[in-house]
């Protein structure tokens, strides 16, 4: 999913295995922390001084995302099936 504006992106794939970790740290006066770390890379999701409402949207869609991927990597758990490291067309 590109950000609209973006001119050019970077790319950053995370390989998922049993060192991986997520973290969430909220402080009472600054503003909270997202950590992913996977593959020896860490990467802290930081919010803006000032808040806008894009910043909440961002927020949201991620939870959104981050449960969606949940659900279907229970789903290919579930059934069993081995994956291969080739990523499919969506």
């Amino acid at each position: 999913m590109a950000a609209p504006n973006a001119g050019r992106m970077s790319a950053l794939s995370l390989p998922v295995g049993q060192n991986a970790a997520t973290q969430f740290r909220s402080f009472a006066a600054r503003t909270p922390l997202l950590t992913v770390s996977a593959g020896g890379v860490l990467v802290t999701l930081t919010l803006p001084e000032r808040l806008r409402a894009e910043d909440v949207e961002f927020a949201r869609g991620l939870a959104e995302q981050a449960a969606a991927y949940a659900v279907e990597v229970e789903r290919l758990f579930r059934s069993g099936r081995r994956l291969s490291g080739k990523r499919r067309a969506a």
